[in-house]
């Protein structure tokens, strides 16, 4: 497992040598969100022990509705599966505390930090800019925060979170991937006007 002090040193958009601005009104946001803690995580729901074990660390429950995140301030948990789920948070520890809780049971937790980074995509024109590149309906009465997938932006293959109505996406990508993503989400965003910000 890589370690996640010397992963802060390489980011994966790191040879874009992207400038932070630009307009104040822009339509578009985009922001690198590259060294949060990510895992898979299997086990079933209607294990009792499960349930208990994942909501004593993150707080709360996976959710078993398809395509639905469980948040708290700290973590979100997004469904990917009928037993998988996506977790992600600032917590470096969280794969371990997990793997501990989980001990002995018919479950799996799977650090994916290195192979993912997370590209945020906000502002009143994101919607617009997902659309171009998304086969998903992402109109409010259908997609709206809270809801989650897995689809193509582009040519790739994402996961992404809606996380408010401004709209803000989190996008999770394959590291390797993660260069074309951000040149495609800039590109797309141009007729909008695009910022790019910092992380906080």
């Amino acid at each position: 497992m890589a370690d996640l002090a010397d992963l802060k040193t390489r980011s994966a958009l790191a040879p874009l040598d992207i400038i932070h601005g630009g307009p104040a009104d822009a339509g578009v946001v985009l922001t690198e969100i590259p060294f949060r803690s990510k895992l898979v995580l299997r086990g079933h729901l209607s294990e009792k022990a499960f349930v208990s074990a994942i909501k004593s660390v993150l707080g709360a429950v996976p959710p078993a509705e398809a395509n639905t995140v469980a948040a708290t301030k700290d973590v979100r948990i997004l469904w990917t599966g009928p037993d998988e789920w996506m977790v992600y948070g600032d917590d470096t520890e969280l794969a371990g505390k997990l793997a501990t809780a989980l001990d002995g049971q018919h479950a799996a937790v799977t650090e994916v930090t290195e192979h993912h980074t997370m590209i945020r995509l906000s502002g009143r024109h994101a919607r617009d800019v997902m659309a171009k590149g998304c086969a998903i309906d992402l109109h409010p009465r259908e997609f709206g925060a809270g809801r989650c997938t897995q689809s193509h932006i582009g040519r790739i293959t994402v996961l992404f979170d809606q996380i408010d109505e401004t709209p803000t996406y989190d996008i999770l990508v394959r590291a390797s991937f993660a260069e074309y993503l951000w040149t495609y989400l800039e590109d797309a965003g141009l007729e909008f006007g695009v910022r790019i910000e910092n992380l906080g």
